[in-house]
């Protein structure tokens, strides 16, 4: 984390463009991985003037516990020596862990091994490998069950081999679990990147943002009314990362008839997109079995919230931005899509 001077970093845009000028910014923001105790962030994000409807949600262990299980599998593969049961030579293998999500407080950790063609591994090696032709275990070796145990606030394991002393599955167990039982304990006091960029994205859909370029990913249009928010964010990542840090930029958008036209493309391509997802999710209506009123009767409750959502976070912010005439209601849109499922729902949906 970063010392710097709050009052003037994430500044939005030059002191020489007039704001009235403006339709909005374009801002784009690299995600980088970072881990802060609760009280130094909070201090930051308050003098930056993030106000608090904004703020991250606070650490959870579930969620520290998954980012704790996905460091096991860094590095990845590592190099160690094992000794052939057979012949006792030391041979060089490679290992490679792996993390399985089993569900979302459990996860499994197996490894695999692979070792060099130059090594002539002798049978008893072979079959407790399962190794037959090539030189890497045929199926990963299942090591050990990890779960968060919401009583205790701790991490229980349950060992899944048979012989501790087998090239050393026992010890490589040991060893991966202190690091994880660790790695959880520092992570659930604090923020990461994780949290934080969460908080981003509720903004971006609350402001009424868009991609700039569909499919660019990183890259947001956000109208100026947003322009208080969006510098307290600017202002936080730029204390986190560094005025160097390469992780946040911003571009003032000039109000000319271009730019306009790109805006309402980029909006008729958001309102695609949302409409589409939310088809998706009215298709499990659809085609659930239930009784016909209390589908239409839950259809009708879907719809009128995904128009009333929509109005409220794009449609009415663009329509007078823009000038523009969108209605968020179903029955308006005229797009179809090739996707015979979310036609279907979508004519199930015009008739409630």
């Amino acid at each position: 984390m970063t010392d710097i001077d709050l009052e003037n970093a994430g500044v939005l845009y030059s002191k020489d463009v007039p704001e009235d000028s403006l339709l909005g910014y374009l801002v784009g923001i690299v995600h980088h991985s970072f881990k802060i105790k609760q009280e130094p962030l909070e201090k930051i994000m308050t003098k930056a003037g993030l106000p608090e409807d904004y703020w991250p949600n606070k650490p959870r262990p579930i969620p520290s516990f998954q980012a704790a299980c996905r460091s096991l599998e860094n590095p990845r593969i590592i190099e160690t020596t094992l000794r052939d049961p057979a012949s006792g030579v030391d041979i060089k293998f490679k290992v490679e862990f792996m993390v399985d999500v089993l569900n979302d407080g459990s996860r499994q950790l197996t490894r695999k091994i692979h070792y060099p063609e130059s090594v002539e591994a002798s049978p008893e090696l072979k079959k407790i490998l399962d190794i037959y032709v090539s030189t890497t275990q045929k199926e990963p070796e299942k090591m050990a069950k990890f779960t968060y145990d919401t009583k205790s606030d701790s991490i229980k394991r349950t060992n899944l081999f048979s012989d501790e002393n087998e090239l050393d599955i026992g010890s490589m167990t040991d060893s991966r679990y202190a690091r994880l039982v660790e790695d959880f304990n520092k992570r659930k006091q604090c923020y990461t990147e994780r949290y934080l960029k969460d908080a981003w994205f509720r903004m971006l859909r609350k402001e009424g943002a868009i991609p700039w370029l569909k499919n660019c990913g990183s890259l947001w249009f956000i109208p100026k009314n947003a322009k208080r928010v969006v510098e307290a964010f600017g202002k936080i990542y730029r204390a986190i990362h560094g005025l160097e840090g390469g992780t946040w930029r911003s571009v003032p958008i000039i109000d000319t008839e271009q730019h306009r036209e790109y805006l309402k493309e980029d909006i008729q391509l958001e309102y695609k997109d949302r409409f589409k997802s939310f088809l998706g999710n009215i298709a499990k209506t659809v085609e659930s079995n239930m009784d016909e009123d209390k589908r239409r009767e839950l259809l009708k409750k879907h719809k009128d919230k995904f128009e009333e959502s929509l109005q409220k976070e794009l449609i009415d912010r663009y329509n007078k931005l823009l000038g523009m005439n969108i209605s968020a209601k179903v029955k308006d849109f005229k797009l179809k899509f090739e996707n015979s499922r979310l036609e279907a729902a979508r004519e199930m949906l015009m008739s409630v």
